[in-house]
């Protein structure tokens, strides 16, 4: 949870507007800035390790990997209480689609997981500094909370996807068919334009 420090303001909501802690302000940065590179070796890693991204599939992968890792750095913001909603949605989204891709629960986690293991290697190689240099480990664990946010969300999009399967007698879920892939598809654009809405009252508060 964010607190109030000096150059921001508390709303009645409990979340803090105006400018962001410093430190957080350098990760946001910097995943901002490699959000391109952490989404395109995500989707080389989902692609390198089969999971069933073949066919008509493989046009949902890079706007997953693209959607999903744009949400993280207004994860790490104030902004945080109206961005989760949108992360938790895509996740789950991202869950129930590996169901109907074929996957089991245990694979679709083993998925989101490669994107903490690209965060974290990317993170190595070029170590976002916070104030006076230091790492911002406080910011570290609150990706680290919406990564585990991520995960679980998208498990319950596939618990969910095959339990109503079940309900409803079919044995598993169906395929995807190729209208059905596009409807994921601007699924994700709108929670994409979504993120983006709520993202431009950050940078509205940022010191020019």
């Amino acid at each position: 949870m964010f607190t109030s420090t000096l150059g921001q303001t508390p709303d009645p909501r409990g979340r803090s507007v105006g400018r962001p802690l410093s430190g957080t302000v350098k990760l946001v940065d910097w995943l901002l800035e490699r959000s391109p590179g952490v989404a395109e070796r995500w989707a080389e890693g989902l692609l390198d390790g089969g999971g069933a991204w073949e066919g008509g599939a493989g046009k949902m992968l890079h706007p997953f990997c693209r959607g999903l890792v744009s949400f993280l750095p207004g994860m790490l913001t104030p902004l945080r209480p109206d961005i989760a909603p949108l992360w938790s949605e895509c996740a789950e989204l991202y869950g129930s689609v590996a169901a109907r891709r074929g996957l089991s629960a245990g694979e679709v986690i083993e998925e989101f997981h490669q994107l903490r293991e690209v965060i974290l290697r990317m993170m190595f190689e070029r170590p976002p500094a916070g104030a006076g240099g230091a790492f911002p480990f406080r910011e570290a664990l609150l990706l680290n909370r919406a990564l585990d946010i991520g995960v679980t969300q998208a498990s319950v999009g596939h618990t969910d996807l095959m339990f109503f399967s079940l309900i409803h007698g079919s044995g598993g879920p169906s395929s995807l068919k190729s209208r059905e892939i596009e409807e994921v598809c601007e699924q994700i654009r709108a929670l994409r334009t979504e993120q983006r809405r709520i993202m431009r009252h950050l940078d509205r508060a940022r010191p020019k």
